[in-house]
């Protein structure tokens, strides 16, 4: 391959040097040709579209060569640093960013680029985290309901974020429930058909798309089909078994049950999502059981009600038995509850927002706004933005820790294809400041450039939070002393994630022996990837396991997909001595990390765990599992298929040239949400012509 791209490169060479021969004009005097000059731009074009194409070594390769010739080169440096990057030696990266930085090209991309590795590596005296730490939280949009001669909303009294990062708000003196995207545009408003909404007040999102409507003015629970059209309801007025007065929130433990908080007969109703009445739990009588019911949150086994007359929480089991209270220094009237992160709540009360721990009763204020204001519903969206519903207002704010709003978004050009210029493909990544994807972007977020040009209209051709499309490489290593048992326990773990697999999936079985082998390519079959996986795992030919290599191999393979990623390694527990021997653990996680890939482990033997694997997966947010456990494997490659993806492909035509393929093009991609941006310089080359 190399000899080839080698060959390739001396005929562009040859061919550039005659062009440039034959263009001087007649009658003037020619200038010496400088070979080193055109040898160095042939081996920078050569380095940027072999990253491009996911070919990491070769762009190291070649950039190295560039700088060989012209070794003083800011963007050549600036694009080996990159490739470093992929290649998952970040201290080398660092070195060729800070070069570049030294020598006055620093700009607010290469400072952000530079950052982002400091900040992963620890470099910083801050450290990235995976929470959502509790800190002071700051409003970046102010969303009135009532906008010129459109409402949007009025008087909201709840809010609830979908994964796709846009939400549900409950507008009680419209009647109607709407839905905004991610920058607060209305995508769609119910109002409950023919017979409408009477003062709705929660919503509630099920599985099948459908939606659960409380509705306080009419007593009952209204059922509206994923495609908007109310279809039935359950409840009615009345003090007795299944029967309603006001009812407000709405909470599901994901079973098939739903809980709802019923005002006026200060009780918590539970019903299957069917609309069949199980029981009720909470009286009006003042005993224990007693309580004036408002946010409902079902977590862990565990109900979590707000009681808003008695300034606390109250526990209960799911089958309404009285486990305890929370109560803390700051509880007036909580109202609206929500889950934080696991083991904490989000509480609405009045005009503040605090978070409580709910084993150690700790609490975290998040931000208290005007005195004027009253929150009944806040929450975390798929952003991780705070969206607090402001009932006296009318207004939905939007609200971000305030480390988050000042550093931004960073936006990661992956590669660009531009094999039939003047139509260009840029795939882009989109993340906050801890590396979490950014969704539910459109047309509008984006802003494209080349060499500061404006290219004009362009499409999102896919967004990855819209499909659920994988790309999975099952890698089997053989060095673990690998039995009969454990070579039919890898056929079967391929087997498992195929038959998991949607019809745009692809999947690949590679193997980590000695030297590792791609054992089968997409569109095998059942039993051939059944096969490919026995075959490698039971590879006797090697002495060693090389699972650094078999994971490049497999991340290559990854290179060219959109999907979400995954390397699923499927291994007895055991690895050689001499698995990360070429590459360290640490290059191991950030290449798969840098390069957008999942790692996952599937054992072939129960109860058995290995802890470089461990920390490979806890590293890319991957996951570990036993080939035989109950459900097989299809959980896990769910997980997969469904893990948020923050990768946007942008297609607009080009507004330059590319001279037969000689020119860079640069290119600068900006994303906008709210208050938030991040931009990135990348650049690219034409197909070359000759």
């Amino acid at each position: 391959m190399r000899r080839n791209r080698s060959a390739q490169t001396t005929v562009g060479v040859l061919s550039a040097a005659l062009w440039l021969a034959t263009a001087i004009p007649s009658g003037v005097q020619a200038q010496a040709i400088d070979l080193d000059e055109i040898t160095a731009n042939e081996e920078f074009r050569w380095g940027v579209t072999a990253l491009h194409d996911g070919k990491i070594n070769e762009a190291i390769e070649s950039l190295n060569r560039s700088l060989s010739f012209a070794s003083e080169r800011a963007l050549t440096r600036y694009w080996l640093g990159r490739a470093y990057y992929y290649a998952g030696f970040e201290e080398s990266a660092l070195d060729e960013w800070r070069w570049v930085a030294e020598r006055g090209s620093r700009t607010s991309v290469l400072e952000k680029w530079i950052e982002r590795v400091e900040l992963s590596r620890g470099l910083t005296t801050e450290r990235l985290g995976t929470a959502i730490s509790p800190g002071r939280y700051v409003t970046m949009v102010d969303l009135p309901g009532r906008q010129a001669d459109l409402t949007l909303f009025r008087s909201p009294t709840s809010i609830r974020p979908r994964a796709d990062g846009s939400f549900y708000v409950a507008s009680f003196a419209t009647h109607t429930v709407a839905l905004l995207d991610p920058n607060g545009v209305r995508r769609r408003v119910f109002d409950g058909g023919l017979e409408g909404f009477d003062r709705p007040f929660d919503v509630l999102s099920l599985p099948d798309g459908s939606l659960l409507v409380s509705e306080f003015g009419a007593n009952r629970i209204a059922r509206v089909s994923a495609d908007g059209f109310k279809v039935g309801s359950f409840g009615s007025r009345g003090i007795g078994p299944g029967q309603l007065l006001g009812p407000q929130y709405l909470a599901s433990d994901g079973q098939g049950h739903v809980y709802v908080s019923d005002h006026g007969n200060r009780r918590v109703s539970k019903f299957t999502v069917d609309g069949e009445f199980l029981f009720s739990f909470g009286n009006r009588s003042g005993g224990v059981g007693s309580f004036s019911p408002a946010g409902i949150v079902v977590t862990a086994g565990r109900v979590y009600v707000a009681d808003t007359d008695r300034s606390r929480i109250v526990v209960f089991d799911e089958s309404g038995n009285h486990l305890g209270e929370i109560r803390t220094s700051m509880m007036d009237r909580p109202e609206g509850l929500s889950l934080y992160e696991p083991g904490s709540l989000l509480v609405s009360d009045r005009n503040r927002i605090y978070v409580i721990g709910v084993e150690r009763e700790t609490e975290s204020l998040l931000t208290e706004l005007s005195a004027g204001r009253r929150v009944l519903g806040a929450a975390v969206d798929a952003n991780r933005n705070l969206l607090v519903a402001d009932i006296n207002s009318s207004s939905v704010l939007f609200l971000a820790a305030s480390e988050e709003l000042y550093t931004g978004l960073n936006v990661e050009v992956v590669s660009v294809r531009a094999s039939d210029h003047p139509r260009v493909h840029a795939a882009v990544v989109v993340t906050d400041r801890h590396g979490h994807p950014v969704l539910g972007l459109g047309p509008s977020n984006f802003r494209i450039t080349e060499d500061r040009f404006p290219t004009g209209a362009f499409e999102i051709a896919y967004a990855g939070y819209r499909s659920g499309e994988a790309a999975i490489a099952v890698l089997v290593d053989p060095s673990g002393g690998t039995t009969p048992d454990d070579v039919a326990a890898a056929r079967t773990a391929a087997v498992d994630v195929h038959d998991a697999l949607a019809a745009d999936d692809r999947m690949w079985v590679v193997s980590a022996g000695d030297q590792p082998v791609v054992e089968s390519e997409p569109r095998a079959g059942r039993l051939a990837v059944g096969e490919a996986s026995a075959r490698g795992m039971a590879d006797e030919g090697s002495t060693v396991g090389r699972l650094d290599l078999g994971m490049r191999l497999a991340v290559y393979q990854l290179s060219g997909e959109l999907g979400r990623r995954s390397v699923v390694v499927v291994s007895n527990g055991e690895i050689s001595p001499g698995s990360f021997e070429s590459y360290s653990l640490e290059e191991t996680a950030a290449h798969l990390r840098n390069n957008h890939v999942a790692l996952s482990v599937v054992y072939t033997r129960r109860n058995a765990s290995n802890a470089e694997l461990e920390y490979l997966a806890n590293a890319t947010g991957g996951t570990s599992a036993y080939v035989y456990q109950p459900q097989g494997l299809a959980p896990l490659v769910d997980a997969l298929r469904h893990a948020p993806s923050g990768t946007y492909l942008l297609s607009y035509r080009s507004v330059h040239d590319a001279d037969f393929g000689r020119r860079y093009i640069p290119l600068e991609i900006e994303a906008y949400l709210l208050q938030r941006s991040g931009r990135d310089e990348a650049g690219y080359f034409g197909p070359l012509e000759f």
